[in-house]
């Protein structure tokens, strides 16, 4: 019995042995299938990322430019929006920057102005990996991931663009030096003016090799590199020797240099020696070319051919305009300069006259200098008003009272209690414009402002309606042009396209007209012609319809005409740098002088047409990309023809 018994169990415990092993036997099988799917998977993700590794390599190599050319700067030929040459200009491009000459302690400034941890990181801080995620733009702070952004062909920004950028920083830090990424920066950074790295700057403005930058020059090229427009020591001095004071400041901190020596290299100007070839007005066009062509390319080694807007026709013809109304009509009266910005009514620049005489050390007068607008931005408030009700005849108080802390005063300074649109306008009235921003809201009128492009900050102060900002030209352009260009606000540009010169080389910058809100409705557009028809001073007159009104701002400091035909729209700033008052400069005479002298001849050749219809047929023809300009113009001094 016993036996059996003990057998019974040996049985069992061989059985369950049995069965264990089977259960392992397939727990195992079940593993091993576990981790060849892993497995296959794996190979699977790993084949997966390395394709896209390469392509997204081989995307990226594509964009890269890491050509140099050694022995020259890269020519850059500017032309008209026809072709015709202006000018072949040799670009301002450092080459073979060596950190051998180059001293260690100006090598300090510009780690110290941009990036002190450079000797101690890999390419990137950890603000840039969490800026490149946030969506900023041009994220990068480190010098490796401006070096990286440098290499490629055409700037772009964006989240994807920002990863590129940091692919491309690892890389460098992997496969060169700290040295040769800091010669790429000093050799490919964007200074201004159209300058990129140290030696082009060093010998353009002050004269001399980079090596014998004093290091308050060199601070000054530091301070300009991270910040190009406000920085820029030919327009900003002041500025940029206030921001080369905290970058040696900076090097005291990290131990460059010693503290007491702050205030004996600390200067309140930079020591700039220019050495820029003058080339009249047209040298305006040039610089702001150039500006343009290093914001919309970036750093390049290859010639440059530019197509412009320009009509070097119409420049010639505005550059001769300013030159005789200044020098007989305007300098006389007690204002030195004057400005000329004439667009077509898509917002391209057929011609620019930047200042009385060109200095390198001037801002451009036409571009990017702000002035006070008085009545040129007053009709800012009345598009609104016609946008809601389009009656040009509707009436609106004019009475002086006090709105939102500040009691308007018009400028005869008579108030009629009840006044249309139409003539509150005619009359250049404070009121009004006040009235209808109070209205409709301060902030609706600014938005509205930044909608249409005014690009001048906007204060929250309502007087904004009347001129208490300053503006630039464009700003201006783009406001009264709204009507000639179907209710859009057109980009102002100078640039229609930008490509390498050569064979088959690619396109660099195409000018795309970008879709854009409506900002006034056809029957708004009809009711400004017809307003603005009734401001024109009977004194200013052409050999065809046109609008066209002057302004006195700034209590005398700016005065102003700016008018257009169907073809062409054209403001005229005349005032001095220091802001001074001209008295006896009159809007309505000697600027209004200067614009008839312009457009009558620059109008010839195109066909008189209203101002409507000149607008609709003008829509109808053009792509947003083709320029249009002339295309129905017949040369009224067609060249003379041999005898048979």
């Amino acid at each position: 019995m016993d036996e059996n018994n003990q057998t019974r169990k040996s049985g069992a415990v061989a059985a369950q042995a049995a069965l264990q092993e089977i259960e392992e036997r397939r727990l195992r099988e079940i593993r091993r299938r576990k981790r060849r799917i892993r497995l296959a998977i794996a190979s699977v993700v790993l084949l997966v990322l390395g394709t896209i590794s390469t392509v997204v390599t081989l995307s990226i190599q594509t964009q890269l430019d890491f050509s140099r050319k050694a022995d020259r700067s890269p020519d850059v030929q500017i032309a008209g929006f026809d072709g015709t040459i202006i000018k072949n200009v040799q670009g301002h491009y450092s080459q073979d920057v060596s950190l051998i000459t180059f001293p260690k302690r100006l090598q300090g400034v510009f780690i110290a102005a941009s990036d002190p941890g450079f000797y101690h990181h890999f390419g990137a801080s950890l603000g840039d990996v969490t800026r490149i995620f946030s969506g900023t733009d041009f994220p990068g702070s480190t010098i490796t991931m401006k070096v990286a952004r440098s290499f490629f062909q055409v700037p772009d920004s964006g989240t994807v663009r920002n990863l590129e950028e940091l692919l491309v920083a690892l890389w460098l830090e992997a496969r060169f030096d700290k040295d040769t990424i800091l010669r790429s920066y000093l050799e490919r950074t964007y200074v201004g003016s159209g300058i990129f790295g140290i030696t082009a700057a060093s010998r353009i403005l002050y004269g001399v090799p980079a090596h014998e930058m004093t290091l308050h020059q060199a601070a000054v090229l530091a301070a300009a590199m991270n910040d190009p427009v406000n920085f820029n020591p030919l327009h900003f001095p002041t500025a940029s020797a206030h921001a080369a004071n905290i970058v040696l400041q900076e090097m005291a901190t990290l131990k460059m240099i010693e503290p007491e020596q702050i205030s004996a290299l600390s200067r309140t100007v930079p020591q700039l020696a220019p050495r820029i070839r003058e080339d009249g007005y047209s040298q305006y066009v040039i610089d702001l070319v150039m500006d343009e062509v290093a914001r919309r390319v970036g750093y390049t080694s290859k010639d440059l051919r530019v197509v412009t807007s320009i009509d070097t026709r119409l420049q010639s013809m505005a550059e001769d305009a300013v030159s005789e109304v200044s020098r007989l009509r305007l300098k006389p009266r007690g204002a030195d300069q004057a400005a000329l910005l004439s667009i077509s009514p898509d917002g391209r620049v057929r011609a620019m006259v930047g200042g009385t005489q060109y200095d390198p050390m001037s801002r451009n007068r036409a571009w990017n200098v702000r002035h006070y607008p008085g009545r040129m931005i007053k009709i800012l408030p009345y598009y609104y008003a016609l946008n809601e009700n389009p009656d040009p005849a509707q009436w609106v108080p004019d009475t002086r009272k006090e709105v939102e802390g500040w009691k308007p005063v018009n400028p005869d300074r008579q108030y009629r209690g009840q006044v249309s649109l139409r003539d509150a306008f005619a009359r250049d009235v404070n009121t009004v414009p006040v009235e209808l921003t109070h209205k409709f809201g301060l902030d609706n009128m600014r938005d509205f402002a930044e909608n249409i492009g005014i690009e001048s900050p906007l204060s929250d102060d309502i007087r904004t309606v009347v001129g208490l900002d300053a503006v630039t030209l464009p700003d201006i352009a783009r406001l009264h042009v709204l009507s000639l260009n179907g209710g859009i606000s057109p980009d102002v540009t100078l640039i229609n396209a930008i490509r390498s010169t050569g064979e088959g080389q690619p396109l660099l910058y195409q000018r795309v007209v970008r879709e854009q809100e409506k900002m006034l409705t056809d029957e708004a557009m009809l009711a400004v012609n017809s307003m603005l028809a009734g401001v024109t001073d009977p004194q200013v007159r052409l050999d065809r319809p046109f609008v066209g009104f002057g302004a006195l701002a700034g209590r005398g400091s700016d005065a102003w005409f700016a008018g257009f035909t169907a073809d062409l729209y054209t403001v005229v700033w005349v005032g001095n740098d220091d802001k001074s008052r001209a008295p006896a400069i009159r809007p309505d005479v000697e600027v209004a002088s200067l614009w008839r002298l312009f457009m009558l001849d620059a109008s010839q050749g195109f066909s008189i047409r209203s101002v409507a219809r000149g607008t609709s047929q003008r829509l109808v023809e053009q792509d947003g990309v083709t320029d249009m300009w002339k295309r129905n113009w017949i040369d009224p001094n067609p060249p003379l023809q041999n005898a048979q």
